[in-house]
């Protein structure tokens, strides 16, 4: 028997939003060509302006008062960026903010000037100053951008935008979609709520927000002008939430993670899906079918997500509709020999802290290796030397202990790492990995690129309050 899950817009973490609620409701469908987009920006020589400032969005219907925020280009998402594989990318990042800011290209792997860490890899790019990212986009898939500075705050007001790095030889699809799902926590009036930098969201599972967008929307029902296959590109740009998608209607395939292809795997449940991490996946819709998703990442508040059907009942147009789903190309990534792990070195990594620990303290909230940085985004948050050192192209195991009684997932800027899954198996090639309460993983990397690389939990105000570090890549 079905059960009756309430819809996004009714998923309320807090009664004071219940105004702004009533009037976001109805049945409202979202042209899928267009929304989920979010507002796709393709530059046949790879050059873009993105400008981040004060702005206006309109997330209630309109008549309703706009949500003031922080904005890329005056969108919330910010642009969709596209580009090909092998493309030098140069981005001029324009800072109209009250507050400095920079752009991390989460994911990419590029050179150290280039990943946008202020007190790191550049300097804080001050009010009315500029900073232009040049990187080439080494590997295909799905991306995405966002401040690394002040990030809890930058994000939580709405700084995020996609990134999309096309392949010449990709399997073809009718519809290439992306839903960059995020939350605010907002107040009575439709506001961000000005409750950042709370000891409570940094202390347990971070800044969980009040209502869930997909592309900044709140409609729950896309339609796509006719049916055939469609790739869907989900990637989770908020601060704190974990979603579990549950996934009813035809049969769906899971062909990438963290913007790397694994094997087309036909999945009803995805794998969780924590901040900062992505998944692709392709299924085809035929004349009546629809996909419904469902988030049970808290299953105490199960609900209804979305739903995709077809605009015009018809059937595919392209010729590659209803014929066997091949792998997406793979990326020059390193390899493993899983023959070769027991003759790395391990280097561990604890993470401990957090509420209900001893750990914990006024100074700090969480620790990396038992160091208590300093609250905040300055060079001394980082530690004044690396959590560890690795050689150029040398691979290690890095062996990751969560410690504390909280959800972190952990990103490495600068690598793509495989988990061990054992004696005789590697993971997918990530950049981000999940670790559950009292989790222990083990994850296999090598260094390509000189420099220090941050690395961080993805929950932003864990990292705001000591889940925030470095390590050094030396020649």
């Amino acid at each position: 028997m079905s059960v009756l899950l309430p819809s996004r817009r009714d998923f309320l973490v807090f009664s004071s939003i219940c105004s702004f609620a009533s009037i976001c409701k109805g049945g409202a469908i979202s042209d899928i060509s267009k929304a989920a987009l979010g507002g796709q920006v393709t530059n046949t020589d790879s050059v873009f302006n993105i400008v981040a400032a004060p702005d206006s969005v309109q997330l209630g219907p309109q008549g309703h008062q706009p949500t003031a925020m922080w904005c890329f280009n005056g969108s919330y998402p910010g642009p969709s960026l596209r580009v090909r594989r092998g493309d030098e990318v140069q981005v001029k990042f324009i800072n109209l903010l009250p507050e400095p800011s920079s752009i991390h290209w989460h994911g990419i792997r590029l050179l150290n000037a280039m990943d946008g860490v202020p007190g790191l890899t550049q300097p804080p790019v001050d009010p009315g100053e500029s900073f232009v990212y040049k990187f080439v986009c080494k590997d295909a898939g799905t991306f995405w951008y966002h401040p690394h500075l002040n990030s809890s705050e930058q994000l939580g007001r709405g700084l995020i935008g996609s990134l999309i790095v096309e392949d010449d030889t990709e399997t073809e699809v009718d519809h290439d979609l992306i839903w960059l799902l995020s939350d605010l926590r907002l107040d009575q009036k439709g506001q961000i709520h000005e409750s950042f930098g709370s000891i409570h969201d940094q202390a347990h599972a971070g800044r969980l927000g009040n209502v869930v967008f997909i592309n900044g929307s709140l409609s729950d029902s896309w339609s796509v002008p006719y049916g055939g296959r469609i790739r869907l590109r989900l990637i989770n740009g908020s601060n704190a939430r974990l979603f579990r998608l549950r996934l009813n209607g035809p049969s769906v395939n899971q062909v990438a993670i963290d913007g790397h292809p694994v094997p087309p795997r036909v999945i009803r449940e995805a794998d969780v899906l924590a901040p900062g991490q992505r998944i692709d996946l392709i299924f085809d819709l035929h004349t009546a079918e629809e996909l419904e998703i469902e988030d049970h990442g808290n299953p105490d508040r199960a609900y209804f997500l979305a739903k995709i059907g077809i605009a015009k009942p018809s059937i595919g147009r392209g010729q590659w509709y209803g014929q066997n789903l091949k792998p997406l190309p793979a990326n020059d990534i390193p390899q493993f020999q899983i023959t070769e792990i027991p003759r790395l070195r391990e280097i561990p990594l604890v993470l401990s802290g957090g509420a209900m620990s001893r750990q914990m303290s006024p100074q700090s909230v969480w620790q990396m290796n038992g160091r208590a940085p300093t609250m905040g985004h300055g060079p001394d948050h980082f530690g004044r030397e690396p959590l560890f050192s690795i050689s150029l192209n040398e691979s290690v195991v890095l062996k990751l202990i969560n410690q504390s009684a909280w959800f972190h997932p952990m990103h490495l800027h600068g690598v793509v790492f495989h988990e061990l899954l054992g004696s005789d198996s590697l993971g997918p090639a990530r950049d981000t990995l999940l670790l559950a309460p009292g989790q222990q993983k083990r994850v296999v990397l090598k260094a390509e690129f000189l420099g220090d690389w941050m690395v961080h939990c993805h929950i932003l105000e864990h990292q705001h309050s000591g889940l925030m570090g470095y390590f050094r890549v030396s020649a």
